[in-house]
């Protein structure tokens, strides 16, 4: 399909020329539905995402920092039993208590964060965490 349309004379003030416009040809995208018929939420199952816990956090001044060394403590804005934050790329998703697995430290799921919370009360859910 081509389409003429009159250049702009404020954006070319010499030009007044008519502009050919044609639409690039893109291949459609196929999408083949499998057979118990999931839908395109079947493409992100394999998905992976980066998931971390946060034992909690504290602003200190850099000065502080550099007079540190090996076998100093860093005291965070969490008491023991406080549940850690669990977040998926970055972005809070649960929280939880830290557990021990076979030697290696995990977190149970406490609380998950409903998929339809908007920013005031993803604001209020993060701000339950002991934080700032």
């Amino acid at each position: 399909m081509t389409q003429t349309a009159a250049t702009d004379p404020a954006a070319a003030p010499h030009d007044e020329a008519a502009v050919d416009v044609q639409e690039a040809p893109l291949p459609e995208t196929a999408y083949r539905q499998n057979d118990q018929g999931a839908g395109k939420m079947d493409l992100l199952l394999d998905t992976t995402v980066e998931v971390s816990a946060t034992l909690g956090s504290v602003q200190m001044p850099i000065g502080e920092l550099l007079r540190m060394g090996t076998g100093s403590v860093i005291l965070l804005d969490r008491e023991v039993g406080d549940p850690v934050d669990v977040l998926l790329g970055g972005i809070p998703f649960a929280k939880g208590h830290l557990v021990v697995v076979e030697n290696h430290l995990a977190v149970r799921l406490t609380e998950v964060k409903a998929v339809e919370q908007n920013g005031a009360d993803e604001a209020a859910w993060a701000g339950t965490n002991g934080g700032d």
